[in-house]
């Protein structure tokens, strides 16, 4: 997820009259009277371009496997371990309990460092997300929506106050490099609307604007209903076409897809919206042969872990769609660190996955929903607990997924949503 090219300077290329599609000048292409070049020199130019595509594949292999490099030799695991330290975690998931009882965020909100490196702008990931919003019955959604756009635009997060539509030209732009006017602000056929970030980094302005967005939809009455999703997008550009990158990744996933799913609701409601645009991925037991069979099986809005922009290139990213949607910036935070420490993981390898943890797996061991103590207690959360070891090194991110966890519930497989 690269941030936008920079524009060439200098004179424009010169263009071959008649030439198709007016491409740039080959060699030895001149005015309107010269004569087509010898063969010869079509052939010496095409050597030259494949060797330049060539060293320019090589260079971002190299990138990328230097990256992977310092994946693997840069983890030194974390500040302190859950799994070694259950009171840790204990203590961070009880102090999320006592301010919701004030009244409070119970998930913290960080706006500097949020990351811890995972999202920086240099040695970390680019990240995206989709907000998608609801009203409440009865409420003049064309009036709110309206001033949504117009307040949208004068605090400069969008380029203008209209409601674009859900396929409008170049969103995928818009999640992948970003454009001069930020947010896009877009219609949604199953919500009243949804607002698309550009691409981020851990930057103290994204998440002054990520709030800022938050803000301004509650201010008109924008809700998160049990309708909405929560999308992240992260950049994959060091994944390459290493194959067992893209499948740890999903294996990870698997590995803590019950986790992962709990801590996918909005706490603000009873249960997570359902499976129906989000079920779990199908990971194979020997994972996948290549990129292609990835995103090929893993490709669409149907799926909690999308695919569907990965081909092996610098601009590959992959969309994490388990998350409710959520208009506190702590939640949505923590899911964009949860999907930034995934992500990570999947190319930093030095550790095998869990086996998979089928979603709904915790209730279907208790079914009464009794209150567990004790060793019981430490048993269910050591789920949760390995997984903020593998993906956290620094305390206050693992802490806040502990929040998280705090104010959720378990999931049920069973059912779909809407």
């Amino acid at each position: 997820m690269p941030p936008p090219e920079a524009r060439r300077s200098g004179p424009a290329p010169r263009v071959v009259r008649g030439a198709p599609g007016g491409g740039p000048a080959l060699p030895g292409g001149g005015g309107a009277g010269d004569q087509i070049p010898p063969a010869a020199d079509f052939e010496a130019a095409a050597a030259r371009l494949r060797e330049q595509v060539q060293a320019e594949l090589s260079a971002e292999r190299a990138a990328a496997d230097a990256a992977r490099e310092n994946a693997v030799t840069g983890w030194d695991g974390p500040e302190v371990s859950y799994t070694e330290h259950p009171e840790a975690f204990e203590a961070a998931y009880q102090e999320a309990l006592e301010r919701r009882a004030r009244g409070e965020a119970p998930v913290p909100y960080l706006t500097e460092n949020a990351t811890g490196g995972l999202g920086a702008r240099e040695g970390g990931r680019g990240f995206g997300v989709e907000i998608e919003f609801d009203f409440p019955p009865g409420a003049d959604s064309y009036t709110a929506r309206a001033a949504i756009g117009r307040d949208l635009h004068e605090a400069g997060l969008t380029r203008d106050a209209l409601q674009h539509s859900y396929h409008m030209r170049g969103r995928e732009e818009i999640i992948l490099r970003g454009h001069q006017g930020g947010w896009r602000f877009e219609a949604d056929s199953t919500v009243a609307g949804e607002i698309v970030s550009p691409v981020m980094y851990d930057e103290p302005e994204t998440w002054r604007n990520l709030a800022r967005v938050c803000e301004i939809v509650r201010r008109h009455g924008g809700t998160a209903s049990g309708r909405t999703g929560g999308h992240v997008h992260v950049g994959l550009a060091d994944y390459d076409h290493t194959v067992e990158n893209h499948n740890r990744l999903l294996q990870t996933v698997a590995g803590h897809e019950d986790t992962l799913y709990r801590l996918a609701q909005n706490p603000e409601r009873a249960r997570h919206r359902g499976m129906t645009w989000c079920r779990p991925n199908s990971v194979p037991a020997r994972g996948y042969a290549d990129i292609t069979s990835v995103r090929w099986s893993n490709n669409g809005h149907h799926t909690g872990l999308n695919f569907g922009a990965v081909a092996g290139g610098r601009s590959d990213h992959v969309e994490f769609r388990m998350w409710d949607g959520s208009l506190d910036p702590g939640v949505i935070q923590a899911h964009v660190n949860l999907s930034l420490g995934m992500t990570a993981a999947g190319s930093r390898g030095g550790y095998v996955p869990p086996p998979p943890a089928p979603a709904g797996s915790h209730r279907q061991r208790n079914p009464g929903r009794r209150r567990l103590r004790g060793e019981e207690w430490r048993q269910s959360t050591a789920g949760f607990r390995q997984l903020a070891d593998t993906l956290f090194r620094r305390e206050a991110n693992a802490a806040q997924a502990a929040a998280l966890f705090a104010v959720t519930r378990w999931p049920s497989r069973r059912r779909t949503g809407t």
